[in-house]
C-alpha cells in the first residue's frame, strides 16, 4: 500500500468521515502523535490524544485547546465534521491554523444541524467570544510583532442559536457573545470561508488589530455588528493593513461593516445586506481605503455611512452600489453618505444607488438620496465620476456644498408612479459659500489660460449664492482680467473688456426685447461728459457719421474722413436744438406744430375794440417776441392788432381800434 502517496488532510477527512474512530486513530499513530510532540503538521481533534466528541453534549473545548497548544507555528488543528460544544473561549496566538471543512453562506437556510461550534447553552458558556485571538508571545520591534503569530481560520462555521436558531446563547454573565474576538495588539490574521450567525454579540469583533486577510467571511444574523474594528470609545485602534475579498454581512443588529480609522484597507466584492443600521459604517480618520465592487442591499439606514474625522485622505469607492437602503429611517436616508469633519480624497468612480421596497413589494420606497453630505467643512471634496444615483426625495442633498459632479452621472427621482429622470449630462463644482470655485483651461504643460469661476463674494440675505466670471491669464498664470461677470443677486452682466464684436450674419444683430413694464432697454455709464454711449459708420468710414454722446448730444456727419458738422442736443433747462445748424423741414407738408392750451406759447383771443384783452400764460418773458395775425374779420375789421402791455410769467395784453371783434391768433418766441 502506498500510504507515503497519500496526503494526511485526506486521510484524516476519510477517517472522519466514515466516522470510524480507530481508523482515526491509526491514522494519527503514524503522523499525528510525532506532530503533537513537534508541533507541527495537521492534528486531529477527535484523536483519541485530544478527545473531541463532537457530538453537541460534551464540552469540547479542552480537548480542541489542547490540540491547539500543541500544534504551534505554522500547525494545523482540524476539525472534522461535527457538532462541537464549548463551554469557554478557544484561544489562539501562535501561528496555528484553526480549519474545517464547512462554512454556509445563507446559514439560517441551509440550516447547518451537523457541522457547526457553538457555545454552551444556557447560561452556562464562560466568556465574551466563541473564539479569542490574543496577540503573538512576542512583539519586540515592528519586524517582530508578530513573531510566532498570524493565526488562521478555515472552513469553520461558528454558530451562536439553539438548533431551532430562534433562541440565541447568552454567557454566564448574561452578556452578548462574540462569535471571533480579536483582542487589542494582534497582528496578522487570516480567515477564509468562515460563518458566523446568530450570536449576541458582534459577528467579528476586533479592536486595534492590524494585518487583516479576510476571504469569503459570513457574519449574519448576530446580535450587534456584522464585523466590527475598533474600541469602546470610538477613539482609538481600528483597521491596519487589511484586505477583504467576498465577505458577507447580512440581518445584523448593527451595522453590517464597522470600521474606525481604516488605514491601507481595501475591500473586494463584499456585501451588506438587511442590518438594522448601516451597511458599511466607515469613522474616524481616514488614512486610506479602497472599496472596489461593494454593494448593498435593504439596509436600514445608510448604505455607506462615511464619518470621517479631519487628518486622513483618500477613500475610494470604485463600482460599489447600494440598494433599497434606509428601510428602518423615515426620511434622510442615503445609499451614500458622507459626513464628520473632512472629506478630503473621497472619490466615487461608476457608483450607483436604486431605489425599491421590501422583496415582496411591501414598505416604502428608500432610500432618500442617492448620496446626502453634511457637516464638512469647506476645504472637503467629494468627487463623483459616472454612476447612476436615485432616491425618493432627491438624487443629491448636498448639504456640505461638497459634491463635484462629473460627466456621466445618471439622476432621478423615485416617485409613487415611476421613476423621474434628470437625463442632462452635468457637470457639478460645490463648494462652501465664500469659496472660489473654478473650471479651469490649460494648454498642457502651461499655465492656465481661462477659468469659469464661482466667485468667492456672497450675497445678502438667505440665499448665500456668488457671482460668476469668466478669468483671463497672462502666459505667467497671472490674473489679467475678468472679461465678464453675473451677479447672483441680480443676474446682470457686467462686460469688463476693451470692447464688445458682433459679427451678425443675420438682423438684427443685436436685439434687444424688454419684457419688463416701463423697463429701460439700454443704460451706459460714462467716465465723463465726453464720452460716448452710441456711435455707427459704414465699412470703410474712418469717422464715424453718428456718435451719441453721454449727455444725449448727437451728432452727424457724411462719411468718409469728413468730420460730423451738425448737432442735436440739450441747450439749457428745457431746452433743445442745435447750436449749429438750422431746423429744416425737408419735406412739403411738414413742419412745425405747437400744442395750445393753458399757459401756452401759441393760442387765439377776440378782439374788443380799443379796450385791451388779457392773455394769461406763464410763458411770456419780459423779451418774448410775440406775433400777432388776423384769423377771421369781425365787427369793424381794421386790420390793426398790437400788444398793449404784459406782466413777464403771467400775461401779455391786445388791443385793436374802436368796433374791431375780429378773431386774432398769437404766437410767442423767444430769442436764442
Amino acid at each position: 500500500m502506498a500510504a507515503h502517496h497519500t496526503s494526511r488532510r485526506h486521510l484524516l477527512t476519510t477517517a472522519a468521515g466514515l466516522g470510524g474512530t480507530a481508523l482515526a486513530a491509526t491514522v494519527a499513530t503514524a503522523g499525528e502523535a510525532a506532530a503533537a510532540d513537534t508541533g507541527a503538521g495537521w492534528l486531529n481533534v477527535r484523536d483519541p490524544a485530544y478527545g473531541a466528541l463532537g457530538d453537541n453534549s460534551a464540552d469540547d473545548q479542552p480537548a480542541i485547546q489542547q490540540a491547539i497548544d500543541a500544534a504551534g507555528q505554522g500547525g494545523t488543528v482540524y476539525l472534522p465534521p461535527g457538532r462541537y460544544r464549548i463551554a469557554s473561549p478557544l484561544r489562539l496566538s501562535l501561528g496555528v491554523t484553526l480549519r474545517g471543512d464547512w462554512n454556509p453562506h445563507f446559514p439560517d437556510r441551509t440550516f447547518m444541524a451537523d457541522s457547526f461550534i457553538r457555545p454552551a447553552y444556557g447560561g452556562v458558556f464562560e466568556g465574551e467570544a466563541l473564539i479569542v485571538i490574543d496577540p503573538a508571545p512576542v512583539q519586540d520591534s515592528y519586524y517582530k510583532s508578530a513573531y510566532r503569530g498570524g493565526p488562521r481560520l478555515y472552513g469553520l462555521a461558528l454558530r451562536g442559536c439553539y438548533d431551532d436558531q430562534a433562541i440565541k446563547a447568552q454567557n454566564a454573565a448574561g452578556t452578548g457573545i462574540d462569535g471571533i474576538r480579536v483582542t487589542p495588539g494582534v497582528k496578522d490574521v487570516g480567515m477564509d470561508k468562515v460563518t458566523v450567525w446568530r450570536f449576541t454579540g458582534d459577528g467579528v469583533n476586533a479592536q486595534d488589530a492590524a494585518a487583516f486577510q479576510l476571504n469569503q467571511v459570513h457574519c449574519v444574523g448576530n446580535d450587534g455588528h456584522g464585523f466590527t474594528w475598533g474600541d469602546s470609545q470610538g477613539t482609538g485602534g481600528g483597521l491596519v493593513d487589511a484586505d477583504l475579498f467576498q465577505c458577507y454581512s447580512q440581518g445584523n443588529g448593527g451595522n453590517g461593516y464597522d470600521i474606525l480609522n481604516p488605514n491601507a484597507v481595501t475591500m473586494v466584492d463584499c456585501r451588506a445586506e438587511w442590518n438594522d443600521t448601516h451597511g458599511y459604517h466607515v469613522t474616524g480618520i481616514n488614512y486610506s481605503m479602497v472599496m472596489v465592487g461593494c454593494n448593498t442591499d435593504r439596509n436600514g439606514e445608510d448604505g455607506f455611512h462615511l464619518s470621517t474625522s479631519a487628518g486622513g485622505r483618500f477613500l475610494q469607492l470604485l463600482g460599489c452600489l447600494a440598494k433599497r437602503d434606509g428601510r428602518e429611517a423615515a426620511t434622510g436616508s442615503a445609499g451614500f453618505r458622507i459626513t464628520g469633519t473632512a472629506a478630503e480624497g473621497v472619490v466615487l468612480t461608476g457608483c450607483s444607488t436604486s431605489t425599491g421596497r421590501d422583496d415582496d413589494n411591501t414598505g416604502s420606497y428608500s432610500p432618500s438620496y442617492g448620496i446626502t453630505t453634511s457637516a464638512l467643512n469647506s476645504a472637503s471634496c467629494v468627487s463623483v465620476v459616472g454612476g447612476e444615483y436615485v432616491g425618493t426625495a432627491g438624487p443629491f442633498n448636498d448639504v456640505g456644498a461638497v459634491v463635484v459632479r462629473h460627466s456621466g452621472v445618471t439622476a432621478g427621482t423615485q416617485t409613487d408612479s415611476g421613476m423621474v429622470w434628470d437625463k442632462s449630462d452635468v457637470h457639478m463644482v460645490s463648494g462652501a459659500a465664500g469659496t472660489v470655485r473654478d473650471v479651469e483651461f490649460r494648454s498642457r504643460g502651461a499655465n492656465v489660460r481661462w477659468a469659469l469661476r464661482a466667485t468667492a463674494g456672497a450675497e445678502s440675505g438667505s440665499n448665500q449664492g456668488s457671482d460668476f466670471a469668466l478669468v483671463r491669464y497672462a502666459d505667467n498664470g497671472t490674473t489679467l482680467d475678468t472679461p465678464i461677470s453675473v451677479s447672483r443677486a441680480s443676474g446682470r452682466v457686467t462686460l469688463t473688456t476693451p470692447g464688445t464684436t458682433v459679427n451678425a450674419s443675420a438682423s438684427p444683430g443685436v436685439n434687444l426685447v424688454q419684457t419688463q413694464s416701463a423697463g429701460q432697454g439700454y443704460a451706459v455709464t460714462g467716465a465723463d461728459t465726453s464720452s460716448r454711449a452710441f456711435q455707427s459708420q459704414v465699412t470703410g468710414d474712418s469717422v464715424n457719421r453718428f456718435a451719441l454722446g453721454i449727455d444725449g448730444t448727437q451728432s452727424f456727419g457724411p462719411g468718409g474722413s469728413a468730420g460730423r458738422d451738425t448737432s442735436w442736443g440739450r441747450l439749457g433747462s428745457a431746452r433743445i436744438g442745435s447750436g449749429d445748424s438750422d431746423i429744416v423741414a425737408g419735406m412739403a407738408g411738414k413742419g412745425l406744430r405747437i400744442k395750445e392750451g393753458t399757459d401756452a406759447k401759441m393760442g387765439t383771443l377776440t378782439l374788443n375794440g380799443a379796450t385791451a384783452v388779457e392773455v394769461a400764460t406763464t410763458a411770456v418773458t419780459a423779451t418774448s417776441r410775440v406775433f400777432l395775425t388776423v384769423q377771421a374779420p369781425g365787427g369793424t375789421p381794421a386790420g390793426v392788432a398790437y400788444v398793449s402791455g404784459r406782466t413777464a410769467g403771467k400775461s401779455f395784453s391786445v388791443k385793436g381800434v374802436a368796433g374791431d371783434t375780429s378773431t386774432v391768433a398769437w404766437l410767442i418766441v423767444e430769442p436764442a
